[in-house]
């Protein structure tokens, strides 16, 4: 619970963290559903190390707040390839090393539940 209340004081932005990315998707269907919501500037999907497939996640970037805050608030019940996505503001200048430790400390707080 205190993770969620963390990832909400993340100051909103027009670019969106978007985990539990089914690894079947790919960058063309990312941009397709987010672009519904407005104008996208950018959509990365990090590719693993080795190059083969990607990781998981996704940044997609909006022109504007507003668009970002209205795909996020559409978008974060939803199911995409049966996997709920999980959708939250990219911290500016957020790295993937940093995403990386904190889905780590994430899960393993999962396994003692």
């Amino acid at each position: 619970e205190s993770r969620r209340k963390a990832a909400e004081k993340v100051k909103p932005s027009a670019k969106l963290l978007v985990r539990n990315v089914a690894f079947e998707a790919n960058k063309k269907e990312i941009r397709e559903l987010f672009s519904a919501f407005g104008e996208l500037k950018s959509v990365r999907l990090p590719v693993k190390q080795g190059g083969k497939g990607h990781r998981g996640f996704a940044f997609v970037e909006f022109l504007t707040e507003e668009e970002a805050k209205a795909a996020r608030e559409a978008l974060s019940n939803s199911h995409f390839y049966g996997r709920h996505l999980v959708i939250e503001y990219s911290k500016e200048g957020e790295n993937i090393e940093d995403l990386r430790e904190k889905t780590k400390q994430l899960f393993s707080g999962l396994d003692k539940k």
